[in-house]
C-alpha cells in the first residue's frame, strides 16, 4: 500500500511560498478590526427613562418566568 510520504524521499521539502501583498494586507485588516470591534467601552450609552423601565418589566418577566419553571421542576421532581 503506497501513500504519497512513501513515494516522496523523506528529505524533500515542500517548496515554501511567499504570501502575496494582497493577502498580508487583507490579514493586517481582518486583525485590525478584530481588535477594533473588542475594544472596551468606557462611556455607558445613555439610556431614557422609559427604555428603563421597559428593561425592568422584561427582566423582572424573566425572573418570574424562571422561578416558576424551577418551582414547578422541583416539585415534579
Amino acid at each position: 500500500m503506497s501513500t504519497k510520504t512513501t513515494i516522496r524521499p523523506p528529505d524533500t521539502r515542500a517548496v515554501r511560498r511567499r504570501v502575496s501583498l494582497t493577502d498580508r494586507i487583507a490579514l493586517r485588516i481582518g486583525m485590525t478590526l478584530i481588535i477594533w470591534s473588542r475594544r472596551t467601552h468606557h462611556v455607558r450609552p445613555s439610556v431614557d427613562h422609559a427604555t428603563r423601565l421597559r428593561l425592568d418589566r422584561e427582566r423582572a418577566a424573566r425572573e418570574a418566568t424562571w422561578l416558576l419553571q424551577s418551582a414547578a421542576m422541583h416539585l415534579w421532581r
